[in-house]
């Protein structure tokens, strides 16, 4: 019979063989301690039109709600850095969106992963997540020892930066748990809160979604009433800024590179694309999550 060390130890060697960068894991414990800021930050009003953030408090909260006899939290980080960039004359587009939805490409490698997991531990019950439910991902990359919150409030791995995706498996299974990262890792760095430039991010560690960009350009279902700066779709500008993010691994995954419109298509290509080869172009792209009328919308927002 394996004992804890040993299962966690086959855990992490199977996800790297399955393709994620990184794996840590933390124990099924209820998340008290997010409980009063996630209250606070909704009860500000700062999850603009998502309203569905105000679905399942106690769910996002409590592993035990999502997966009953819940033990372990197996976080896994898939880095989605890459040498490819824009050109200039292409409106900017969030750097995850540039290449296919990751929902579809990470939910295939979780699955395989957790397959993989039951025929080595046969009794394990589980389920996955990725950005499809109410769990909070970051606060569990940050119990399983991945990485920290940024001022930004997005998560920073010390390998990898902010440019990477989050999934979980929660399982029934006990294992040997990840320790948290120690240590103030942004120090008196503030250059994600001065970078925004509509003022987003209003404290350390606090977003106003009506304020941020990327939800103006993607969520945001109504006219658009800040300025983009021209940012199509998303917005990396606080990631960009970030000192983690300058010297993060370039991982280059063959899944995760652009698709070739998204990197050289001018304002005058947007404007004058019409809805089939939208459709066409970009069907497995995460800008079909805004869709074509939404896209229009904000290139006319770019050029007002």
């Amino acid at each position: 019979m394996s004992t804890l060390s040993e299962i966690s130890k086959i855990v992490k060697s199977q996800a790297v063989q399955f393709g994620f960068d990184a794996c840590g894991i933390a124990r099924a414990d209820y998340l008290g301690n997010r409980k009063n800021v996630l209250k606070s930050w909704l009860d500000k009003g700062y999850n603009a039109s998502m309203n569905y953030m105000e679905n399942h408090f106690e769910k996002r909260l409590n592993p035990q709600l999502l997966v009953e006899s819940a033990k372990s939290v197996i976080c896994v980080l898939t880095s989605y850095n890459s040498d490819a960039r824009q050109s200039a004359a292409a409106p900017k587009i969030a750097r995850y969106a540039l290449g296919f939805d990751y929902h579809v490409i990470i939910r295939k490698k979780l699955n395989d992963f957790f397959v993989s997991l039951k025929k080595t531990f046969p009794q394990i019950n589980g389920r996955g997540f990725v950005d499809s439910a109410p769990i909070l991902e970051r606060e569990w990359a940050v119990r399983a020892g991945l990485g920290w919150y940024g001022k930004s409030a997005a998560f920073i791995s010390p390998v990898f930066g902010s440019f990477v995706f989050l999934s979980e498996l929660i399982v029934d299974i006990e294992m040997e748990y990840d320790k948290p990262l120690k240590g103030n890792f942004c120090g008196a760095c503030n250059k994600c809160i001065a970078g925004c430039p509509n003022s987003a991010i209003t404290e350390p560690y606090v977003v106003n979604s009506q304020k941020c960009i990327a939800y103006q350009t993607i969520e945001n279902r109504n006219e658009i009433n800040i300025p983009s700066h021209g940012w199509l779709f998303g917005c990396d500008i606080c990631l960009q800024v970030c000192p983690y993010n300058k010297c993060a691994k370039i991982c280059n995954h063959e899944e995760f590179q652009p698709v070739a419109e998204t990197l050289d298509m001018s304002f005058d290509d947007w404007e004058n694309i019409g809805e089939d080869d939208f459709k066409k172009i970009f069907a497995k792209s995460p800008l079909m999550r805004a869709g074509y009328e939404k896209i229009k919308q904000n290139i006319k927002n770019i050029k007002r």
